[in-house]
């Protein structure tokens, strides 16, 4: 079976796959982007992916959202994972001799207070790691805390996260639903067949009545009109009876509902 993940090793995504299953145990493969994770393991049968969702800083991963709607992949597991960032440059650099700095969007975002204090500049790359590639005289890269002495650098600064409880939730998806007897969550997508007044509080109301607690909701543009949106839901329940009744009520009031897997935290 193959293992897919936004590559290459160090990456936050990397380390989220070695606490799913170690790289002795499963064919790990990267992948440049998201989108091609996301592509991937939706083609293949024999496979899983292991993708962000949402960070408890920056919020949800909107690649991985619009996935979930638009294809044909679902969550098997969750995982968290502490993100610790350093600074990385050439031997013998210190702060003060760095002008730029290289990173993917959401680490920039999440240690912008530490490149705005220092009056960096920023640029972009597909993954935290190739950030390493842009390292020379003048460029800094910011990546995972401990990704960079595999590759031979040594940390500038370390611990540069604007907040130090800052995670990110992951989730382990394939092609093939999966929906686990005993789940701590279900995960769910609520589709309005149309707008009307009162669409977000009919959707929690319906979950109150019920008594089931919603971990997770957030809301994503249907993208066939301006103001139309999908709303995901994570309930900590597995399947039972009270959920079955939570989606034929739902049904009945214009929403179509999609199971996009019912599943345990892995940690």
């Amino acid at each position: 079976m193959k293992l897919y993940y936004l590559g290459p090793k160090g990456t936050f995504s990397y380390l989220a796959a070695t606490q799913y299953q170690p790289e002795t145990d499963i064919d790990y493969v990267s992948k440049s982007n998201l989108y091609e994770v996301v592509a991937a393991v939706s083609e293949d049968d024999d496979s899983v992916a292991v993708v962000p969702i949402e960070n408890s800083i920056e919020g949800t991963i909107n690649i991985v959202a619009d996935a979930l709607t638009q294809q044909n992949i679902y969550a098997q597991g969750e995982l968290h994972l502490d993100i610790q960032f350093a600074l990385y440059g050439i031997d013998g650099a210190s702060v003060h001799d760095i002008s730029t700095v290289y990173s993917i969007g959401p680490a920039i975002s999440q240690t912008s207070k530490y490149i705005q204090s220092h009056g960096f500049d920023i640029d972009y790359v597909d993954s935290t790691i190739k950030s390493l590639d842009m390292i020379s005289n003048g460029i800094g890269a910011i990546a995972p805390l401990g990704s960079g002495e595999t590759y031979g650098y040594t940390p500038i600064e370390q611990n540069i996260e604007d907040y130090p409880h800052n995670v990110t939730r992951f989730l382990v998806v394939s092609n093939q639903p999966s929906h686990i007897e005993n789940a701590s969550d279900t995960m769910l997508l609520i589709t309005p067949q149309f707008d009307k007044p009162g669409l977000l509080a009919s959707i929690l109301n319906t979950f109150v009545l019920f008594n089931i607690n919603l971990s997770w909701i957030e809301s994503r543009p249907l993208k066939t009109q301006l103001g139309m949106y999908h709303f995901f839901v994570q309930a900590d329940t597995p399947i039972t009876e009270d959920l079955s009744k939570v989606i034929k009520i739902l049904n009945t009031l214009d929403f179509q509902v999609t199971i996009i897997g019912s599943f345990n935290k892995l940690n």
